[in-house]
């Protein structure tokens, strides 16, 4: 899981720079958003890819971690396109979970933290 969970966040990190240099008009924040949203999106397509095959998947708490880390819109869309992990109970449980932290996360910064 490490493998996984370090290769796609530091592809998200990569394209958090990659964004706020080419869209400066982006605050940190929302490139990172942005970036971890389309790696959590392409994640989800490749395991969904994989499913079936033999390859290495991509193990339910990377995705679960993409998603906390603010990727929710990308696995959600990813779940929807791809069809994948929308009828596993437990997965589905844990990720709602998380999507409820990762709103009140969102919020609380814009809120009370976002420098001005």
């Amino acid at each position: 899981m490490t493998g996984a969970l370090v290769l796609t966040l530091g592809l998200a990190v990569m394209g958090m720079f990659l964004l706020h240099g080419y869209l400066p008009a982006l605050d940190w924040v929302q490139s990172w958003l942005l970036a971890v949203t389309g790696i959590t999106f392409l994640t989800y397509g490749y395991d969904k890819l994989v499913a079936g095959t033999g390859a290495t998947r991509v193990p339910e708490r990377a995705l679960l971690t993409l998603a906390f880390a603010g990727g929710t819109v990308g696995a959600l869309l990813g779940m929807r396109l791809f069809h994948h992990k929308t009828s596993k109970e437990s997965f589905l449980e844990r990720f709602w979970l998380v999507v409820a932290v990762q709103i009140v996360v969102v919020a609380g910064w814009y809120i009370f933290l976002r420098p001005r």
